[in-house]
């Protein structure tokens, strides 16, 4: 399934329709290569436990394997403009975020939407439409199934396996 395909298959009706892009988005993030290893976990903004508020611009948090906090918006629209983002940049310029993610089904962004973007001082990522169209995931095949694929295990480098070799060793002898 292609991404353009799993977009078109969204509701009609615009809030329905950003909840399951909000789902899309997290699946997404938990599956990409370029954000599944970095990121431990991401919660919709109503499950993420330390929620201060309704929500007011951020639609998903996800903690990198560091610990650090993104803000994320999920916008499923046809063009973005600088009031759209407006909200989301304002609440997600708070201390608790180190960087903040922009999703959406577009790559048209208004000027003034990219001049405000860019001239954030906390970093602002972008990951439009044809990012997503390019990215090298299997797409679900349908919307209820955005559960997060499995991963192949990490390969263990030499020095791992020796480490691990050595502890057991020592756990051995102290017998």
């Amino acid at each position: 399934m292609s991404f353009a395909s799993l977009v078109d298959r969204l509701a009609p009706d615009p809030q329905t329709r950003g909840r399951q892009f909000e789902l899309l988005c997290r699946w997404y993030l938990q599956n990409a290569p370029e954000y599944r290893h970095r990121l431990k976990r991401v919660w919709l903004w109503k499950e993420w436990p330390g929620i201060w508020g309704p929500d007011a611009g951020i639609d998903l948090v996800a903690e990198t394997v560091d610990g650090d906090l993104w803000a994320v918006q999920a916008k499923a629209e046809e063009k973005i403009s600088k009031r759209e983002i407006d909200s989301f940049l304002s609440e997600s310029n708070r201390a608790t975020f180190v960087y903040r993610l922009l999703i959406a089904t577009t790559d048209n962004l208004s000027g003034n939407a990219r001049r405000t973007i860019v001239g954030q001082e906390k970093p602002v990522g972008l990951a439009l439409r044809s990012h997503l169209e390019a990215s090298d995931v299997d797409w679900p095949p349908i919307l209820e199934t955005l559960a997060p694929s499995r991963r192949a295990p990490a390969e263990r480098r030499d020095h791992q396996r020796e480490a691990i070799r050595d502890i057991l060793a020592g756990f051995d002898a102290s017998d």
